[in-house]
C-alpha cells in the first residue's frame, strides 16, 4: 500500500528496454527504511515487459508510482524534462534503471541534508555520495577516497571526482531549467555545469548506489556513431576556454576534430556551430581543422558507422502518445 503523505523524496527514473535491470531498482526501493518518498518511472517506447512490470509492482509496493509512458522512443532528455514538470517534493534524486539504492541510501541522504542551514539553503545543489559497481568498485574514485565534508564547493569536489556520484538535489534548482531536447541522449553536464556553478554540496564517502556496468542495452554511446546531435549541443555547452585550454595541444585538435565530426553527423549548421563552439570562436585558427574531420566524416559514412538518431526523434516525437499514469490512485491523462 503507496504512501499517502506527501513525499519528501522523489526518485527519478527512465528506462528503454530494461525490465530486468529496472525490478532490481524497484524491489530496492520497497527496501528503504526512509518511507516518504516516490517514483517517477517513465518508459521511453521500450519493447519488452517494462509496461506490465510496473503496473504490477505497483500493487504490492509500499510507496507511490508515477508512470509516464511513451508508445515511441522520444530519448532521455525528452522524458527527464516530464518527470522534472511533476515534481512536487523537496528533494530529488535520479537513478537510472541500471542501478538500485542499498536499503539506507534515502535515510542517509536525508539525514545529511538536514545539516545544511536553512539560512544559507539557497547556496546549496544538495548532498553527493559515492556509487560503486557490483564487485564493490567506486564509480565515483579511481584511486585515494576522500574523507566527508559539510561544506564543500563544486569547484573543489569536481577536482577529486573521477566518474559517477548520487545526488540528492533541492528540487528548486530545477525550476525553469530543463534539457535540450535535440536527440534521444545528451550529456548531464550540458544542462548541470551552469547550475553547479559557484554552488555548494554536502559530500558524502557512503556508498548510496550500486551501478550494474555489464547491463545490456546500456543507453551510452557504442560502437556506431550515435546520438551526434546531442553529443555536439554537449561539448558546446559544457566546454569553456578555460578548460580547453588546459588540454594538451594534441587534445585540443582532437577535440575540435571531433566536435565537427558530430556536427557533420548531426546535420547542424555550420556557421552557428562556430559560434556555439566558445573555443573555435575566440580562436579561428582551429578552423584549419574542419577539412580534416570532413574527410573522417565521409570515412564514416563509406563504414556505415553513423547513426543518424535525430532524425528518428524528429519523427517519433511528431507521431507518438505520451500518457501519465498516477498508480496510486488510478490515474491518467494525456501529455501529448
Amino acid at each position: 500500500m503507496a504512501n499517502s503523505k506527501k513525499p519528501l523524496i522523489t526518485i527519478i527514473t527512465s528506462s528503454w528496454n530494461r525490465e530486468k535491470y529496472l525490478k532490481k531498482l524497484a524491489y530496492s526501493l520497497n527496501k528503504q527504511s526512509f518511507k516518504n518518498f516516490e517514483w517517477i518511472v517513465s518508459n521511453d517506447g521500450s519493447s519488452d515487459g517494462t509496461e506490465k512490470f510496473i503496473k504490477s509492482f505497483s500493487k504490492k509496493c509500499n510507496f507511490k508510482i508515477i508512470y509516464i509512458h511513451s508508445s515511441l522512443r522520444v530519448g532521455k532528455a525528452k522524458l527527464v524534462n516530464l518527470m522534472l514538470d511533476n515534481l512536487k517534493s523537496k528533494y530529488m534524486i535520479e537513478c537510472d534503471s541500471d542501478d538500485y539504492l542499498l536499503p539506507d541510501s534515502l535515510k542517509t541522504l536525508f539525514k545529511l541534508v538536514n545539516k545544511i542551514p536553512k539560512n544559507i539553503e539557497n547556496k546549496f545543489i544538495g548532498v553527493y555520495a559515492q556509487n560503486v559497481d557490483t564487485n564493490g568498485v567506486s564509480q565515483t574514485f579511481k584511486k585515494k577516497i576522500p574523507k566527508s565534508n559539510d561544506n564543500i564547493k563544486y569547484d573543489e569536489l569536481n577536482k577529486i571526482i573521477d566518474g559517477d556520484g548520487s545526488i540528492l538535489y533541492f528540487s528548486k534548482i530545477f525550476k525553469n531549467k530543463r534539457y535540450l531536447e535535440v536527440d534521444f541522449i545528451i550529456t548531464e553536464g550540458s544542462l548541470l555545469k551552469n547550475i553547479f556553478k559557484g554552488k555548494r554540496f554536502v559530500f558524502t564517502n557512503k556508498v548510496v548506489k550500486i551501478m550494474d556496468r555489464k547491463s545490456i542495452n546500456s543507453v551510452s554511446f557504442g560502437k556506431k556513431l550515435e546520438y551526434n546531435r546531442g553529443s555536439a549541443y554537449s561539448m558546446a555547452l559544457t566546454i569553456n576556454n578555460k578548460d580547453f585550454n588546459k588540454y594538451k595541444y594534441f587534445t585540443r585538435i582532437k577535440t575540435v576534430i571531433n566536435y565537427f565530426r558530430h556536427v557533420f553527423h548531426g546535420d547542424l549548421d555550420l556557421k552557428k556551430s562556430i559560434n556555439n563552439f566558445k573555443p573555435v570562436k575566440s580562436n579561428s585558427m582551429y578552423l584549419i581543422f574542419l577539412p580534416f574531420s570532413l574527410i573522417i566524416c565521409i570515412r564514416d559514412l563509406l563504414l556505415n558507422k553513423v547513426n543518424k538518431t535525430h532524425i528518428e526523434l524528429e519523427k517519433n516525437l511528431k507521431e507518438t502518445k505520451i500518457t501519465k499514469f498516477d498508480l496510486s490512485k488510478n490515474k491518467i491523462s494525456i501529455i501529448k
